[in-house]
């Protein structure tokens, strides 16, 4: 918004002294009378990349002052590490957490090279070539998010920062010849009541000799939020903890394989961490920004699990979270956000794996081109089993993937990822529902003993914890009263999760594929008795990776298996089946659990969602 100041104000001036020390006129500044009695007629002007087109030019100018769908300048959080400087300890324990986090490309007054700068978004001051010789100014940030904001100017080539990081003195050479600017956050959006990602970027011209405004131009930018993946995209880095066990070898050599058969671009990495679920200690996710083309640059945002450990620990947060400071590197960032004293109970839900995202959809005319969150937590009634606030109230400031929540408190692990997952079909929707149905795998096992196979074996050959025998047989199962009563329950709660999908989604029956599992009571609430097979890898449009359900043999086929196969196959989607029995399955959790995914950023830009 240019706002040029009144001629009869310009020409009432008087001359006090005083400020021309703080500007560089760059160059012979005339006489006072000449400075203070010449027209002002400014044709300057602030550009951003309003149309988000990669360019910044005139075609940025309208509608420069407000951010929307359609048009606003966007910049970026540059915590990434581009040139690997930030410290990280492999064994857990030379720095703190907070010292970890505290260290990313923002930290500094410098651009870390070539790769830093891509981070950076530019404006630019349009060449002025008219300016009288005591025309100075600046360029500033304000809002509420000033602080978090740091102006570089170019110089002799370079891009350099002021011992003030928001505010940038221009000379009248510089008005007249342009300056490049960039500008960078030094931090995501956290709480949308402290700040919600907006700043303004003012260019104020002076009077060499009078500090009053002359003319301002604003530009209103908007950091981009932190958006976490849907499973409309393919895997592009799938990654799994390493433990020095047999089993964890044959799960990783099996998981690698499938995703070889895949022939997706797809990364394996694993880590070297003594904790089982890799799901759960951090979440990727990523941050953008426009580039020519149509494209756009992106960083991707590995968000540590809000687990707080019990007692007195070293390291506040879940050790194996630390793997975000690991892969902080070029254009990967790290992000914690935790509260401490909260209940040891409630601290299963700030685990990753409960939180997922619905794909994209639109209902009763309301578009959700990212999707939608899903978490789960407890009623109401139980104020101690609840999310962390303080990472909640994160996910909501970034505000293009508002939550749904569904309520896990009758899980022992109370995960969304147990009861819920989607995959990506050719349809108006474009994604299905997997929900889990244990009545359906009552019924499946109840039709098999009507036809004879009450003596087929589950689970054969396999143990629980401290040896105890899996093995038993379809009618043994049925028979179990303290099994079907869980059951009865879990139907009627996982009954109540769909109301909640389908008054939030709009999803028909028709979009819903019943993955039938039973599950078993336990101190803590139901955990899957049967390999919980709605807990999977999406890989592409193709394949999953699911758990091999240890079902009947039946006619030569799983009963469980041949299920979901039949239920997918009509989708093109071909199921690997792993064996995570010993290692995840009677630890609560199966191949999601144990896996994590990045994968490629929507096509749809964040922008361009209307939020």
């Amino acid at each position: 918004m240019k706002t040029p100041a009144p001629l009869g104000w310009l020409l009432s001036l008087v001359m006090l002294g005083g400020c021309s020390a703080l500007f560089d006129s760059g160059g012979d500044t005339g006489s006072n009378s000449d400075r203070l009695t010449a027209p002002f007629e400014p044709h300057v002007d602030l550009l951003a990349d309003v149309n988000r087109d990669g360019v910044v030019d005139e075609r940025d100018e309208a509608g420069e002052e407000t951010w929307s769908a359609e048009r606003g300048a966007i910049f970026l959080a540059n915590i990434d590490d581009d040139q690997k400087a930030c410290p990280f300890s492999p064994s857990f324990t030379q720095l703190s957490d907070e010292q970890l986090a505290g260290c990313n490309d923002s930290q500094d007054t410098e651009v870390n090279g070539e790769e830093d700068l891509k981070d950076l978004a530019r404006l630019r001051v349009a060449p002025w070539p008219g300016a009288p010789s005591y025309a100075v100014g600046s360029v500033s940030v304000t809002g509420a998010g000033s602080d978090k904001v740091r102006l570089f100017k170019r110089m002799d080539g370079e891009f350099l920062s002021f011992r003030i990081a928001n505010v940038l003195p221009l000379s009248a050479r510089d008005l007249r010849e342009g300056v490049d600017l960039a500008i960078e956050a030094n931090d995501i959006v956290r709480d949308a009541a402290v700040w919600d990602g907006r700043v303004e970027v003012t260019l104020t011209i002076y009077h060499v000799d009078r500090p009053q405004e002359l003319f301002r131009d604003t530009v209103m930018m908007r950091v981009a939020p932190v958006v976490l993946f849907h499973h409309l995209t393919p895997v592009r880095n799938v990654y799994v903890s390493r433990l020095d066990t047999e089993a964890s070898a044959r799960f990783r050599e099996d998981l690698g394989g499938a995703l070889v058969s895949s022939r997706e671009p797809t990364l394996f990495s694993e880590f070297a961490v003594d904790d089982l679920w890799a799901q759960d200690y951090f979440e990727p996710a990523y941050m953008a920004l426009p580039t020519e083309g149509g494209g756009q640059h992106v960083i991707q945002v590995n968000l540590r699990s809000a687990n707080v450990n019990a007692g007195e620990r070293p390291v506040p947060l879940r050790e194996a979270g630390r793997i975000v400071y690991w892969l902080r590197g070029r254009d990967q960032a790290a992000v914690q956000q935790y509260q401490s004293g909260l209940s040891p109970e409630s601290q299963t839900l700030n685990s990753m794996g409960n939180t997922e995202v619905i794909p994209p959809y639109e209902k009763d005319g309301v578009k959700y081109p990212l999707g939608r969150l899903l978490r789960g937590r407890g009623p109401d009634s139980e104020p101690d089993f609840q999310l962390d606030p303080s990472f909640t109230r994160m996910l909501d400031a970034q505000a293009v993937q508002p939550v749904v929540y569904l309520d896990t408190s009758w899980l022992a692990v109370a995960h969304v990822d147990e009861t819920v997952s989607f995959l990506p079909v050719d349809s108006p929707r474009g994604w299905i529902a997997l929900v889990a149905d244990p009545a359906l795998a009552r019924r499946m096992l109840m039709d098999a003993r009507a036809r004879g196979h009450g003596e087929a074996k589950l689970f054969e050959g396999k143990r629980w914890v401290l040896e105890q025998p899996a093995e038993m047989t379809v009618s043994m199962l049925l028979d179990h009263a303290g099994v079907m009563d869980t059951n009865a329950m879990a139907a009627l709660e996982i009954e109540e999760q769909l109301a909640v999908l389908r008054e939030e989604t709009g999803i028909t029956d028709a979009e819903l594929v019943r993955v039938p599992f039973l599950f078993q009571g336990s101190t803590h609430g139901a955990t899957a008795l049967q390999p919980g097979t709605v807990n999977l890898l999406s890989v592409s449009r193709s394949l999953v990776i699911a758990p091999d359900p240890h079902g009947p043999v039946i006619d030569g086929k799983d009963l469980f298996k041949a299920q979901l196969e039949q239920a997918l196959a009509p989708h093109g989607i071909r199921v690997h089946w792993s064996d995570t029995w010993d290692l995840y399955h009677v630890g609560g959790g199966e191949v999601h659990c144990a896996t994590n995914a990045a994968r490629v950023p929507s096509p749809v830009k964040w922008w361009e969602g209307g939020r």
